[in-house]
Parts: structure tokens; sequence; C-alpha cells
């Protein structure tokens, strides 16, 4: 069977598959487009299986002559109602104190998520107090002094910055 203007077909392939549809246009000699139970699109050749019936119908017809023809054939076409246009809102800007709340709830998240800095130190602290305690503390700071009595410091003499001479 040819693949021509009019000509009942079966969709094989895709979301329609099972569907029949007619070929109201050949695009190349590769695509066609179809409408009837199908949306009303480009089709691959291949995805398509022509049916022994052809219809009268125009290059292009709109969708309403394809669903009459169809209809006395007591096939339904598919109806799609456009969708209402509504207008996009227009985005409002924010008032500073809306933003002043927004950021003090992210500081909020934020916090909440980040790991406690404070808690560390703390926990620290409460180590250095316990070395106290034990009187560690003291044994640590009598090893620094000896340290540094043992090393004898020399000094080292200090560099004097020279002036420059004006010729």
């Amino acid at each position: 069977m040819v693949i021509e203007i009019g000509r009942l077909v079966m969709k094989i392939a895709g979301r329609d598959a099972g569907k029949k549809a007619i070929i109201i246009d050949i695009l190349d000699d590769r695509y066609v487009l179809i409408d009837g139970e199908t949306r009303r699109r480009k089709c691959n050749i291949f995805h398509i299986e022509p049916l022994s019936q052809k219809i009268d119908v125009n290059k292009n017809a709109p969708h309403q002559e394809v669903a009459k023809a169809l209809k006395e054939l007591g096939i339904e076409a598919r109806e799609t109602k456009p969708k209402p246009k509504t207008q996009k809102p227009k985005a409002k800007r924010k008032t500073p104190e809306q933003l002043r709340v927004q950021k003090e709830e992210k500081r909020r998240l934020r916090d909440l998520f980040r790991p406690k800095k404070k808690e560390e130190k703390a926990e620290q602290k409460e180590e250095e107090t316990l070395e106290a305690k034990a009187g560690l503390v003291e044994e640590k700071k009598e090893e620094k002094t000896a340290k540094k009595e043992a090393k004898p410091e020399v000094e080292k003499p200090k560099k004097t910055p020279k002036k420059e001479e004006k010729k």
C-alpha cells in the first residue's frame, strides 16, 4: 500500500500505538503529518501501518474536517481543549522588613545544621580544669621554665638602618 494524503493508517509505535489516524501531509521521504485518534503531529513512516481505506481529505486539512471524515467511518477523533491563557503573576519586590526576616530565618537554619564550635571549646576548657585539679598544670609550667633556663640566649646585634648620603 502506498503512503498518500488521505490514507487511513494505524500507529504501531510510540505513545499512540494502536490508534488510527489519517495522513494529512507528506513532509519528506521519511515523515508524514497525521491526525485522528492520535495527536496531530509529525510521524515517522516506519511507525505507521497503512490500512486499505482512503478518505478524501485536502492537504493540511483542519482538525474539524478530519474529525468529521473519521466520524463517518465510525472512528472518534481525539478532541483537545486549548488551555485557557492566564497571565503570569508579576513578581513583587520584598520590603526591607521581609528581607530582614528572611535573612534571620536563613541564619537560624544554618546554625541548626552547623557543628557547634562553642561546645568543643567548652570541652577543652573542662579538660584544662581537670589537669589543673590533678596538679599537672604546675608541672608543665616548671618544665617550660627549666627548658628556657637550659638554653642560654645569645644577644644578636641589632641592625641599624644606614642613612643615604646626598650628593
